[in-house]
């Protein structure tokens, strides 16, 4: 499984190297063709989905991502319904849906709060720690973790949803501060983001996992797509002419992704020795 999941990202990393220079040469492949526009949406999904079973094992694996799936489409249903939780209302454009929530919004909730998942276990990983469980760490390095997800999620939001909306994927029917967005969508991501990992974390927590033979290195599988999302949303922004968004969101996103790099390199040099 850990050869294919390799396997799988050298393909994804050629897609987006293949995408950045048709752009460059004026081809817009994404508009143009929708295998491709497929095959981008879908690679991080099936990443998502080895990943979580080399790492999980395949049952907490489907837990994890019915827990996410299923509360982010709950949280969707209530904003598009009366817009409470997410600060205002707002509407996609029109596509395939579940219950009036996009299954496209609903698959990818399960990508970010996953991605955001790992780069917390990715720190430990590097820093020789294990996640948190009841006979090793106390309950505030637990809160830390979940409030780490949350951190780490919001951040693509702020990026993500000022891009989004000027592309006209969905728009907010009532202007917000920062971009046109809501400040209230932004604590809505972060409360979905600590009810998804807090319930998963929680239940590590108090039955920790089995002893796993896979190689810790996979974990920088998330921490590289989460670097290749910061440079699509930093080259859609300049693309749109969204200057300070791209400075501003780069500077939320590749701390993570650089301090990451910088411990995982020190992991490596340990464990070489």
């Amino acid at each position: 499984m850990e050869k294919l999941l390799w396997k799988v990202f050298y393909f994804y990393i050629l897609t987006i190297i293949i995408n950045i220079f048709c752009n460059l040469l004026g081809i817009n492949l994404e508009k143009n063709y929708l295998w491709f526009n497929l095959l981008l949406f879908s690679l991080p999904v099936i990443l998502v989905a080895i990943h979580s079973v080399v790492t999980l094992f395949f049952n907490r694996a489907v837990i994890f991502i019915f827990i996410a799936g299923l509360t982010g489409f709950i949280m969707e249903y209530i904003g598009l319904r009366d817009g409470a939780f997410f600060g205002a209302r707002y509407i996609y454009k029109p596509q395939l849906t579940l219950l009036t929530v996009p299954v496209a919004v609903i698959i990818y909730w399960i990508v970010f709060i996953y991605t955001s998942y790992c780069l917390t276990n990715s720190f430990f990983y590097w820093l020789n720690k294990n996640k948190p469980d009841y006979k090793k760490s106390s309950r505030l390095i637990l809160l830390l973790a979940v409030f780490l997800d949350g951190l780490i999620l919001v951040a693509i939001d702020l990026f993500l949803d000022p891009v989004s909306v000027k592309m006209g994927s969905w728009k907010w029917l009532v202007k917000g501060p920062f971009f046109g967005i809501p400040i209230g969508n932004f604590f809505g991501w972060f409360t979905v983001s600590i009810m998804v990992t807090g319930l998963f974390r929680s239940f590590e927590y108090f039955f920790p996992s089995p002893k796993t033979k896979y190689n810790k290195t996979i974990f920088i599988i998330p921490v590289l797509y989460y670097g290749i999302l910061t440079l699509f949303l930093a080259s859609s922004s300049i693309k749109l002419q969204m200057y300070d968004l791209a400075i501003l969101g780069s500077v939320l996103m590749l701390p993570t992704v650089i301090l990451n790099l910088f411990l995982y390199k020190k992991y490596q040099l340990r464990n070489s020795k």
